[in-house]
């Protein structure tokens, strides 16, 4: 396939789409780098998991990783008891929502901050009762904010210093590899930018695992002395078993810091999980919160859609997460919006096709429908198919403009009565021409109102059956 350089270059999708999707991602903690960083571009098979504090910190727990003893309540008089329970110095409770910037949001109920410290147990009721039940808004939720239905509530400890420490998948060095640094509870990206020299790198073998060596070289690099330096080592060697064990893409913990005490713990942790190991870690997805999660990315997870909603008014429908930013990269370069980013992915079926229309066609901020389709990984007249029982039974009533190239393709535009071009070949190499692509996108966004349904059932059935990509 041959697309237009000037349009399609990596500096585009980096600079264009990369923000604008980012801008649609929910829940991302801007301490956490590494994948986070690059969601926009890094769409997998399935809707990313989605685990709360007191989650995570469970998974650390079993694996013999120190985080801070807590308890989990639904109620105010739960909450109440489990202060009094953990009989700690200084108790912090915190409603768990996923989002970030919980310290400095604010409930509908009055109450200022979803982090609250306290000596005195018997407050911690009185508190749990503004934040459960209540919307809590930050910087990172919706407007209306999220209902808070737990809170963890756990032993505050005195932190004297703290570090930054990751393990994650590394393509270039072809397995993981261990991220860490002396300058911790911090934005690790200022660090990096900052100061490169305090951010070490230790790779590790996939099968021999993290060698104790390596533990205590990354201990002293992260800047723990005497015994703390072998303790730190044992939670590193502990953290890359819970990272093997759940079939993890990233471990993060920021801060990883040392208590006035000389306790090793770890504050804060994200866990990212390999989608393709669900089946092996059924025990894990179940954990998985969706009450918090967008109606319409949970419809398309179910029939396996990769989905995004945007702020704009043109509708996406494209194949493959490349193609789909580069498509949004040039709605945006003509000067329009895109209303959403949505992959169908190459093992699509018409009934894929037809609940992905569904769900576009749902959202009341479209106004017109762009399907981009390369055939290379599908053929195009299982679009085709799609597209047209879709137009007649959900009564289409915005402008579609259709481009499928590849794999018996074609160009429509159903803004007009009559098709502006046709390719019905079969030769899935043949490149289309100069100026189409552009062509399609200036009429999805110059688009005013629909004249016809181009009907494509013919082109459907004359090239509904193929041995292949030619």
């Amino acid at each position: 396939m041959v697309l237009h350089s000037a349009l399609f270059r990596v500096n585009m999708a980096a600079s264009i789409v990369s923000q604008t999707v980012a801008r649609g991602l929910r829940g991302a903690s801007a301490n956490h780098l590494f994948l986070d960083k690059f969601k926009c571009a890094r769409v997998s098979s399935r809707r990313w998991l989605n685990l709360q504090e007191y989650q995570s910190k469970k998974l650390m727990q079993e694996s013999g990783v120190t985080v801070q003893r807590f308890y989990v309540a639904d109620n105010a008089p739960d909450a109440l008891q489990a202060a009094k329970r953990l009989g700690a110095k200084e108790i912090v409770l915190k409603a768990q929502i996923l989002a970030g910037g919980r310290g400095k949001g604010v409930f509908d109920s009055g109450l200022k901050g979803g982090v609250h410290l306290t000596k005195d147990p018997s407050v911690v009721g009185e508190l749990a009762k503004k934040m459960l039940g209540y919307s809590l808004t930050t910087k990172q939720t919706p407007k209306e904010g999220v209902k808070v239905k737990t809170v963890m509530v756990a032993e505050a400890l005195d932190i004297t210093r703290e570090t930054y420490f990751a393990i994650l998948m590394d393509r270039a060095c072809n397995g993981p590899v261990m991220v860490g640094s002396p300058q911790g509870g911090m934005d690790i990206e200022e660090v990096a930018d900052k100061t490169p020299e305090l951010i070490f790198k230790e790779v590790i073998d996939i099968f021999e695992g993290v060698r104790d060596d390596q533990a205590l070289r990354m201990a002293a690099n992260l800047g723990f002395k005497g015994p703390l330096e072998r303790q730190a080592a044992d939670q590193i060697k502990r953290l890359y078993d819970l990272f093997l064990k759940v079939d993890a893409t990233q471990v993060e913990v920021n801060p990883l810091g040392e208590t006035p005490e000389g306790q090793v713990v770890c504050f804060d942790a994200k866990i990212n999980f390999d989608d393709n190991a669900e089946f092996r870690q059924k025990a894990v997805f179940a954990m998985d919160d969706m009450s918090e999660s967008d109606p319409t990315e949970m419809e398309a997870a179910k029939w396996d859609l990769k989905y995004i909603g945007l702020d704009g008014n043109i509708a996406c429908f494209v194949n493959g997460a490349g193609l789909a930013m580069a498509t949004c990269d040039i709605i945006d370069l003509h000067g329009g919006k895109p209303a959403n980013f949505l992959d169908l992915g190459g093992g699509v079926k018409e009934k894929q096709v037809y609940e992905a229309f569904k769900l576009l066609t749902a959202d009341p901020k479209v106004e017109a429908i762009l399907v981009n389709i390369f055939g290379g990984i599908v053929n195009c007249a299982i679009i085709a198919n799609g597209i047209t029982k879709a137009c007649r039974e959900l009564e289409l009533k915005v402008p579609l403009v259709v481009r499928l190239e590849g794999q018996h393709y074609c160009f429509w535009d159903t803004t007009r009565p009559v098709t502006i071009r046709s390719f019905p070949g079969t030769n899935a190499r043949m490149n289309i021409p100069t100026g189409v692509m552009d062509r399609c996108i200036q009429v999805a966004v110059g688009v005013e109102c629909m004249t016809s349904i181009l009907d494509m059932t013919e082109f459907a059935s004359t090239h509904g059956s193929s041995s292949g990509v030619q």
